[in-house]
């Protein structure tokens, strides 16, 4: 039955502009271009599944046994789930579950968990934790160094609704972080470890981070993220006839070469060797807290590595580009590397190493191309083996000093 449309009701005008729009030409391009994009919504498959827990119902549930001494075969009385009554919970609605256990950890009569927290956060920022033993706050681990400092930035933690980077931010913005890291022969006689923060953080950065800021100072680093693991330049095991080819694995193309030290592919039978000469951990077992050593074998990774040798021809290249003289391409390369102006001494030595490096390498041309080509590639039009070479060599050093892999 037609109806005018000043009496249709909502619904049926509704419909009625749904026909329209199905039937009338014009419309035709649009229809065509939605069917098309819910094909494609269709099709869509999940980068990744996330499994989902739920509690099975009543008689679904799983009866579990204590096992006598042990064994799985000699069963004694039913058992069901509690709570160790050592965390003062209790059961609500006469069963305890995990979202009941995940309140309690987060819960402000429970300080442990911000204090571990505010710890690590302070361990990464410093070097070491108000509590040294940042994986043991029991009974075995080491008392605070500042207690009330650590409750604090605690209940400072659980005030700013749980936000880490407000914690962190309130640490690199304090005046003990703002201090001077240099050291005195009275404060080191009289705190060697920096325990008592008479002076800023100093200590050597963590394995992946010495790496990525190789790369990214020489403007390798990809910053892309997300995806699966990358396998990076690494030297030549040898180990291929005894233990396979996935020892001297073959080296990731493209973009993925360059990727952050966090994508690098990891096997616990066989770590990457450059991060494990700078005590990464092996992931055999958890480990909270690396211990940091200094030892030559880090210097000749640094030096030698696939990975670092990369870094200084890419680094070099950039210098030869920069317009005017030597004095300015050196200047540049050594504010992109320690971020503050070079003193003349500094500046001096290095244009002194980059003029020795000319005379040799000019005298040595098949030396020179070897090291300004290999691993990174053909040179650009215009820069010379000998040249990009010699440029090479003082990014190198740039690469390797102290200041460059210290945090201070």
């Amino acid at each position: 039955m037609s109806r005018a449309p000043s009496v249709r009701t909502d619904a049926q005008k509704a419909t009625v502009a749904a026909h329209h729009r199905s039937v009338a030409p014009r419309l035709q391009p649009d229809r065509d271009r939605l069917a098309a994009l819910q094909r494609q919504r269709n099709e869509l498959k999940p980068h990744t599944t996330v499994p989902v827990l739920r509690e099975l119902a009543g008689k679904e549930r799983r009866k579990t046994r204590l096992q006598l001494r042990g064994n799985w075969m000699n069963l004694g009385d039913e058992v069901a789930e509690g709570l160790p009554s050592a965390l003062g919970l209790t059961a609500e609605n006469g069963r305890p579950d995990r979202l009941q256990l995940a309140r309690w950890l987060v819960d402000r009569r429970n300080p442990l968990t911000a204090r571990v927290v505010a710890n690590r956060l302070w361990e990464s920022v410093f070097g070491i934790g108000l509590v040294r033993a940042s994986e043991e706050f029991g009974s075995q681990g080491e008392l605070p160094s500042h207690p009330e400092l650590l409750d604090w930035l605690a209940v400072e933690l659980m005030d700013s609704g749980w936000d880490l980077k407000h914690l962190l931010r309130l640490m690199v913005t304090s005046a003990t972080y703002r201090q001077s890291s240099r050291v005195t022969p009275d404060l080191l006689a009289r705190d060697s470890e920096n325990r008592w923060l008479a002076r800023g953080p100093r200590f050597r950065l963590p394995a992946e981070t010495i790496r990525d800021q190789a790369m990214a100072v020489s403007g390798l680093l990809s910053v892309r993220m997300h995806g699966p693991p990358v396998k990076p330049a690494q030297p030549k095991l040898g180990l291929t006839a005894a233990f396979g080819s996935g020892t001297d694995w073959e080296t990731s193309g493209g973009e993925d070469r360059f990727r952050r030290g966090l994508y690098t592919t990891w096997r616990r039978s066989n770590p990457y060797p450059s991060m494990a000469t700078f005590d990464a951990p092996n992931r055999e077992v958890c480990q909270v807290r690396r211990e940091r050593s200094n030892t030559p074998l880090q210097a000749l990774v640094t030096l030698n590595d696939p990975v670092y040798v990369e870094a200084a021809q890419a680094l070099g290249r950039r210098m030869a580009r920069v317009p005017g003289a030597d004095t300015d391409k050196v200047r540049e390369g050594f504010r992109r590397c320690l971020h503050r102006e070079p003193s003349t001494e500094e500046t001096t030595k290095l244009q002194s190493l980059l003029e020795r490096s000319r005379q040799r390498f000019e005298a040595e041309p098949d030396k020179a191309r070897r090291l300004a080509t290999e691993p990174i590639g053909d040179l650009p039009s215009g820069l010379e083996a000998p040249e990009a070479a010699a440029w090479t060599s003082v990014a190198n050093v740039l690469l390797n000093l102290d200041e460059f892999l210290m945090k201070r």
